[in-house]
């Protein structure tokens, strides 16, 4: 059975709490496939692990998509990755720039973050899954017009192309990538996806910090795993999978 595309619908709002949670606690939007929440300000957007971060008015790109997945669920580990990997497909379209991707969900611009990351999961009717991908992009601007303590972390797509550009066009190559990418992994091509995730990614080598449970551990990322999983081996010589959690990365 077919089904409108991601981006059938944009909700444009000047300002909200969070696209995120709005979506999440609004059964109409929830379950309302490939629905587009934006937000030209978010009061109290959210990142991975509970973290807030800094909305620029009419500077950034910060919407969520509702997403009813087809793929099985030992698939939907990858949504978060398939996310990134969309994102940096649409900018690289958009304005010719070869974003790379950070594990699980950071997209970066000359070893800085342009783009963040953040799915959710909820149950829909008769035991259904949904998907909320959050997504803010920096694209006006630059690094100084946010909180100094984030000035060496992140940048926006204005600064590291130099190109003057209209939001919106960011915005559709973005949404093109993601209905083509989730139709992928609807149809299992997540290895395909992965490899994809990989190309961008150049994780090999690099040394990270990361945590089990109350325990930081240091060690060397790999690769990731089938499922989407950072892959670190440790200094002796144990290999650990991170499906979660937190992990910093050092050089």
């Amino acid at each position: 059975m077919g089904r409108k595309p991601i981006g059938h619908t944009i909700l444009r709002l000047e300002e909200t709490h969070s696209t995120n949670t709005l979506v999440m606690e609004t059964e109409e939007y929830l379950e309302n496939h490939g629905l587009v929440v934006l937000a030209r300000h978010q009061t109290a957007g959210r990142g991975r692990m509970g973290r807030s971060f800094a909305s620029i008015p009419g500077a950034q790109l910060l919407f969520t998509v509702s997403i009813h997945p087809r793929a099985a669920p030992q698939d939907l580990a990858a949504s978060s990755l398939v996310a990134g990997l969309a994102v940096a497909e649409g900018i690289e379209t958009a304005l010719g720039a070869e974003p790379r991707l950070k594990w699980p969900n950071d997209v970066t611009l000359n070893g800085r973050k342009v783009c963040g990351i953040l799915t959710e999961l909820k149950q829909g009717p008769h035991g259904a899954v949904r998907l909320v991908v959050g997504i803010g992009i920096n694209c006006q601007g630059t690094a100084e017009d946010f909180p100094p303590e984030l000035h060496g972390v992140l940048t926006t797509l204005a600064a590291e192309t130099g190109r003057d550009f209209d939001n919106e066009t960011v915005l559709q190559a973005v949404l093109g990538h993601l209905e083509a990418d989730y139709r992928r992994l609807d149809a299992g091509e997540r290895p395909a996806l992965l490899d994809g995730w990989r190309k961008r990614a150049h994780l090999a080598g690099r040394r990270v910090r990361f945590s089990v449970g109350k325990e930081t551990r240091d060690g060397t990322a790999e690769d990731i795993s089938g499922e989407g999983h950072l892959l670190i081996r440790t200094p002796d010589g144990a290999l650990h999978t991170q499906a979660s959690g937190s992990v910093e990365w050092l050089d």
